[in-house]
């Protein structure tokens, strides 16, 4: 564990020990400037030496995954989530307000079409997209704000297309490159994951059901290559199942699987905007891809987690000393807009302050520690942990309640690692 320190002007100085920070703390030369990552600030001037610092980010369109590392070390890791298709499904229902709203209040007029600015507006992105954009930015400021970063390794995509279009290329920083041929497959094998939505292309069964091949559907005994044209993601049981037909059956077989390949995912569409998008306006950084991160990972022996590949991916395949814990951060909505519930909406919600207590404030009570859920007039709160899970559907918190953080755009929460290395 370590504490992040800030120097007097606000700017981040190298993190120090637990029991430093309690010296300075204790002999007033420092206060609190964050509770969680806990972070302090230096009340009076210091040298402002830094080591090499590097910020490893895993994008993705549902979890972000960071990491720092700084002397083979981990000094930060955390998983953010990203709000996903709720953002979708709130617009439509403001749309249907609106159109009913003036259907109600105001005389009829002729509907009027791109009178709004953005929708006239040039390379506009849709609102689901623009906050994923906004959310990997809004990280990287963060981490920026707490620690002295010298370097960005971002893992942009699963799989480097441009590889498997040309696998003759090489680049100025070749050393991605230069793993031999099983590197080079789990590039195709990434791009093929994701282009069969991880998906059985026989029994249609997802990734969450069963564990996933990636099959040659010419053998390679046969002259089979790895070219993506030639591979389909199978499930274990119908992969062995192929595998032990008998030769013309077996070819029969591979037919229907060519025929059975899906169209590029809405997933992948997010992830190559975001990749385009994070080139624009994140800044300097250097690129990496999901299939080396996953040849690295099961070199190594890591399990797969967001926050261990962002680990992976700035310690560049050198093993560094992990932390016990992470961080996890969600983003919700700013507030809560439902006024009223019932049929002919006759029933007022309290939207505000009950208790001095409002949704998603981070509480300790006599039962747990966790976030406000739901919220009685008797006193009585459910509390839920980050992801909306239930721990308790009745805690008074008139008898002991702690205030711990209150509500903000992103919820933060410490939580254990399952397994350290």
């Amino acid at each position: 564990m370590v504490v992040f320190v800030l120097n007097k002007h606000n700017k981040p100085l190298m993190p120090c020990s637990p029991a430093k920070a309690r010296k300075l703390l204790r002999d007033g030369q420092a206060k609190v400037a964050l509770g969680i990552p806990f972070t302090i600030k230096m009340l009076y001037g210091c040298g402002g030496i830094t080591q090499k610092v590097v910020a490893g980010m895993d994008t993705g369109s549902k979890v972000i995954g960071t990491a720092v590392i700084t002397n083979n070390q981990v000094v930060y890791q955390a998983e953010t989530h990203l709000r996903g298709e709720n953002i979708k499904k709130k617009m439509e229902q403001r749309k249907t307000y609106r159109r009913s709203r003036r259907g109600r209040k105001t005389r009829y007029r002729k509907p009027r079409f791109l009178n709004r600015r953005a929708s006239t507006k040039l390379d506009r992105l849709a609102p689901s997209v623009k906050h994923k954009i906004e959310a990997h930015l809004r990280e990287k400021r963060f981490i920026e704000s707490i620690l002295p970063i010298s370097k960005w390794i971002l893992e942009t995509a699963s799989f480097d297309i441009h590889k498997i279009t040309n696998p003759t290329v090489s680049k100025k920083h070749g050393w991605t490159y230069q793993k031999g041929q099983q590197l080079g497959f789990y590039n195709a094998k990434q791009y093929v994951l994701a282009r069969d939505n991880y998906t059985c292309q026989n029994c249609k069964k997802r990734k969450t059901v069963l564990k996933l091949h990636v099959h040659h559907i010419i053998f390679k005994s046969n002259g089979g290559t790895d070219n993506p044209n030639n591979l389909a993601t199978l499930c274990n049981s119908c992969h062995k199942k192929i595998h032990n037909l008998k030769e013309g059956q077996a070819e029969k077989a591979s037919k229907n699987l060519q025929k059975k390949a899906l169209k590029p995912t809405k997933h992948a569409t997010e992830i190559s905007i975001l990749r385009s998008q994070l080139t624009k306006h994140f800044g300097d950084f250097e690129e990496t891809f999901g299939y080396i991160t996953k040849f690295n990972q099961e070199a190594l022996g890591f399990s797969k987690t967001h926050y261990t590949d962002a680990m992976i991916i700035a310690s560049q395949d050198k093993i560094a000393k992990t932390k016990t814990d992470y961080l996890v951060r969600k983003l919700v909505t700013k507030g809560d807009y439902q006024q009223t519930k019932g049929v002919r909406s006759e029933k007022r919600i309290p939207t505000g302050k009950v208790f001095g207590l409002r949704k998603f404030d981070f509480i300790k009570t006599s039962k747990c520690l966790g976030f406000v859920k739901g919220k009685r007039s008797s006193g009585h709160f459910a509390i839920s942990d980050i992801f909306g899970k239930i721990i308790t559907n009745s805690v008074n918190i008139r008898k002991y309640c702690k205030k711990i953080l209150a509500r903000k755009l992103i919820l933060i929460q410490n939580m254990e690692t399952p397994h350290v290395q």
